[in-house]
């Protein structure tokens, strides 16, 4: 389809997760095949190139995910670490978080030669159960904590046997519904928590510059994985887990305005249950502006340091000119 917005020429590659078993509630799968079809994401003003969609194995709920979710997260991983090893930007559509395990795997795994990834985890929710903390065995609420190379060794060693994230490059923002043994790990681990209450006294906008300094003073690169119902409802109403209260979307997208993304190598956007959503496509809409702000931020922030540097390169040659013809005429 012809773009005719499109305001950049540089594209963000794009992967697919069609996985909703390690869900509260089955439907996110779905939120791949409607986001690729979308209209409102064919029309954002950077380009979109589609690569690989990565369809579920789907052996049972809960804990009968397990063997299926390790499966689903260790393609997915080959096909995030073959995006950035490419040096490509990335953006990664999943269903339920529990592929975030693979996004971040196969990411970590890709920067590991170059240096540590850092990572901001937008959300409601902690997602930091074990097997043996989590209340409900869902694994969509235990990517977190395998991230940080605590919980099952299948899901912990996918792509290599290290952690995929250091706590002193994580921090989470928006966090408003956990439960007692999530929280205990991240404290102890010393992981740096932006609960929603904080957000809303001191305003996304420095919450997010501070997160972005997180992830990046230690890391070559860093990553957003943004969960839907961080947001309010209002502006989220499609996902599975909604909880009382979020991020103001609009304020969230005004405030990377102000950070410097040159380090984001990839952003993950996921718990997108499209048919909860209504009939305006809110949550639909909302994807796809967090796409569009994300990289047209980030491509314009790109344009203009380099324009920066081939000015300050053509003043040096001209300095150097300069000079030359002062010695010359200095000379005779």
């Amino acid at each position: 389809m012809k773009r005719t917005l499109i305001l950049f020429q540089k594209a963000v590659r794009a992967v697919g997760c069609a996985n909703g078993q390690g869900g509260k509630h089955l439907g996110c799968e779905s939120a791949v095949s409607i986001l690729r079809n979308s209209p409102h994401l064919k029309n954002v003003k950077v380009p979109i190139e589609w690569s690989a969609v990565v369809e579920e194995v789907a052996t049972g709920r809960q804990w009968n995910a397990l063997q299926g979710v390790t499966q689903t997260n260790r393609r997915l991983a080959r096909e995030t670490r073959k995006v950035i090893e490419s040096g490509e930007d990335l953006v990664v559509f999943g269903g339920d978080h529990s592929c975030a395990i693979g996004t971040w795997s196969g990411i970590a795994a890709a920067l590991r030669p170059r240096g540590e990834l850092g990572l901001i985890w937008v959300d409601a929710h902690m997602d930091a159960h074990t097997p043996e903390s989590t209340p409900s065995g869902n694994i969509h609420g235990m990517p977190v904590s395998h991230l940080l190379g605590f919980g099952e060794k299948n899901l912990i060693q996918i792509e290599d046997q290290m952690p995929k994230i250091f706590p002193h490059n994580f921090c989470m923002v928006g966090i408003r519904s956990y439960e007692e043994g999530e929280q205990e790990l991240l404290e102890k681990l010393g992981v740096r928590i932006f609960y929603m209450h904080e957000v809303e006294r001191r305003g996304i906008t420095d919450v997010m510059q501070e997160a972005v300094y997180i992830a990046t003073r230690n890391s070559c690169g860093f990553g957003m994985s943004i969960d839907i119902d961080g947001f309010d409802v209002s502006f989220a109403p499609a996902v599975g887990t909604p909880a009382e209260g979020g991020i103001n979307a609009e304020q969230f997208m005004k405030a990377l305005l102000t950070v410097d993304l040159s380090k984001l190598v990839a952003t993950e956007i996921v718990e997108f249950l499209p048919r909860f959503d209504d009939q305006n496509k809110t949550s639909e809409r909302l994807v796809a502006s967090l796409v569009e702000s994300i990289y047209a931020t980030k491509f314009f922030q790109q344009n203009s340091a380099a324009h920066i540097k081939q000015q300050v390169q053509i003043s040096d040659k001209a300095a150097e000119v300069i000079e030359s013809r002062q010695k010359q005429q200095q000379t005779v």
